[in-house]
């Protein structure tokens, strides 16, 4: 996040030919700027870019965020599969005339899925958990459950999924299963998958997968040890295996001898889910999992999510887009300094309302956080 600053920072003052009083001149190109910064330093940037425009240069904004093409640029170009698919004027456009142009057709949004699990016996609980910023976290989870977290940059919330897994260490807490107990303070991912727990991190590049590798050898990598021979792999299955997978999955291109990081983000993140959901798990950790990934493709992510908590999964998100934890969420817990402060549940769940109470905090003394439900 820092070193985007910096390197947004450094870009303008050599346009400037590094005295500040000089009108800015040139081209500066934003490639996705923003994913890592919090919304704060967005309003900040774009306060920059408009300063630099009136300035007198131009700036060319590369991103998969619409709303953020509306709110910064005077016209815009949707490429699709490597085509120009159109250019549009911006204020002259609505967020569907992008969404359409994007996905060649129109795409019907899926619409929020809320249950009522509150009187409803938990199948899986997170029990006590310090780490990090976090101090004492407990929640229950339920079999086919969306759960979101969120809060503002720093609150915690974002490591719960790592630490849950085990890549970070905890340094107390529990992880209920059923009938089985596990203690986090002696966890690591290989197993919290023998326990059928998955993580499917926010960076996909280095975390998520080896990129250098194919499709297949990433789709394949967590049932080697039980699919495979462990002295002779059989790569016809495989690439017969991930290539159904891709195709389930809907990964363009659906070649899985592909190198991974030729896909695009978006193609990245159905692979990471056909990787991981294909094992059936009992509970998914996701963190940020449509974090630049395009309109369309974000629509089979919450889909794919959607799927595998009707199949029975518990699912723990962690994310900053409210929009996106308004539209897959049962449950919505908002962070504050490693704890839950409020907790939003069913019709209640709006981004609005997310973002209210991110900045807000509130504390309901008699409960220890703010529970809000629709009437």
């Amino acid at each position: 996040m820092q070193r985007a600053q910096l390197a947004i920072v450094r870009a303008v003052e050599e346009m400037r030919l590094g005295d500040r009083r000089r009108p800015a001149r040139g081209l500066l190109v934003l490639d996705e700027p923003t994913p890592f910064l919090p919304k704060r330093d967005v309003e900040e940037l774009f306060a920059l870019v408009r300063g630099i425009v009136q300035e007198g240069a131009s700036v060319m904004f590369v991103s998969h965020d619409v709303d953020e093409v509306l709110a910064i640029t005077d016209r815009a170009t949707v490429l699709r599969d490597g085509v120009v698919a159109g250019t549009l004027t911006t204020r002259e456009s609505t967020r569907q005339d992008f969404v359409e142009m994007i996905v060649g057709r129109r795409v019907e949004t899926v619409p929020a899925r809320p249950q009522d699990f509150g009187r409803e016996e938990a199948d899986a609980a997170i029990e006590g958990l310090s780490g990090g910023t976090l101090k004492d976290l407990s929640i229950d989870l339920h079999r086919g459950e969306v759960v979101g977290l969120t809060g503002l940059i720093g609150s915690g919330f974002d490591e719960v999924p790592y630490l849950v897994f085990g890549s970070r260490s905890a340094e107390a807490g529990c992880l209920k299963l059923g009938a089985a107990l596990y203690d986090l303070a002696d966890w690591d991912p290989s197993r919290a998958m023998a326990a059928n727990v998955v993580l499917i991190p926010g960076d996909r590049q280095n975390a998520g997968a080896v990129a250098s590798l194919t499709v297949a050898d990433n789709i394949t990598v967590p049932v080697l040890s039980t699919e495979y021979s462990p002295w002779m792999l059989n790569r016809r299955d495989m690439l017969r295996r991930a290539g159904r997978l891709a195709r389930q999955f809907d990964v363009t291109p659906g070649d899985p001898s592909l190198p991974f990081d030729t896909l695009s983000g978006g193609n990245q993140q159905k692979v990471l889910l056909a990787k991981w959901l294909q094992m059936r798990p009992n509970l998914i950790l996701l963190d940020e999992p449509t974090q630049g990934v395009d309109v369309g493709a974000r629509q089979k992510v919450f889909a794919a999510i959607k799927e595998a908590a009707g199949a029975g999964a518990a699912i723990v998100c962690a994310s900053s887009d409210y929009e996106q934890l308004a539209t897959i969420c049962d449950r919505v817990l908002i962070f504050g300094r490693g704890r839950v402060v409020s907790e939003l549940i069913g019709g209640a769940i709006s981004k609005e309302s997310i973002a209210e109470y991110c900045y807000l905090g509130l504390v309901r003394p008699e409960r220890g956080l703010e529970a809000t439900e629709a009437d």
